[in-house]
């Protein structure tokens, strides 16, 4: 299968602004810390990210429904047509609460299946963070990092899903973060890691690996 690079479509403010391009930093260091031989990334919004990693001789294939963006492979996330274990990674960031969450779990397996190693994922997360951090001299960054849940869960606002085509986001009634991660396991995932975005903490990222590799 001949892959070309897919064009990058248009950026505007929406894409870099508010911490975006921040977060755009943390996916390509969490791809770039698997060591990956080939990508395959879900979504292929803006393009940054791919062409960050072609310019760094990182195969990349990309995914999109619409074919209007130019991806290399149409599909969606839980019905990919390629063969398992055709990519070293995936990536998939801010893509699968466009979907209802019965999906993610679907979207999780297929992902799984497709890949030999690993998966970069980050999801919208509303739960309430409080960050501190402190550079000293001689002692270097400290870092304090607080939850403080909400008072009571909320109902995710309808408009969440009209102006922006979310389904669902961590935090809100029916997906708490424990759910999530327990979705991501039963998927077959280990959760190496987790973390949010300190300037733009709705996202939060999850490190995937499969569980033969994490106890490799």
């Amino acid at each position: 299968m001949t892959l070309r690079s897919p064009s990058i479509q248009r950026v505007d403010r929406d894409h870099l602004g508010g911490g975006r391009c921040i977060s755009l930093g943390h996916q390509i260091d969490a791809i770039l810390a698997l060591d990956p031989r080939s990508v395959l990334e879900v979504g292929v919004s803006a393009g940054l990210a791919t062409a960050a990693l072609q310019r760094l001789d990182i195969p990349v294939t990309t995914l999109d429904a619409d074919p209007g963006v130019e991806p290399d492979i149409l599909g969606t996330p839980d019905s990919i047509p390629a063969e398992e274990g055709t990519w070293d990674v995936a990536c998939c960031c801010q893509v699968l609460e466009h979907r209802p969450f019965a999906r993610f779990g679907p979207a999780l397996r297929e992902l799984h299946r497709v890949t030999a190693r690993g998966l970069v994922l980050s999801l919208p997360d509303v739960t309430r963070q409080v960050e501190l951090s402190v550079r000293l001299p001689r002692i270097g960054q400290r870092k304090i990092v607080g939850r403080t849940p909400l008072a009571r869960t909320r109902r995710m606002p309808p408009e969440r899903l009209t102006t922006m085509g979310h389904h669902w986001e961590i935090g809100f009634r029916g997906t708490p973060l424990s759910t999530v991660t327990s979705v991501i396991a039963v998927a077959g995932w280990r959760i190496q890691r987790t973390w949010r975005v300190p300037e733009l903490p709705w996202h939060r990222f999850f490190d995937l690996r499969h569980a033969a590799s994490v106890a490799a």
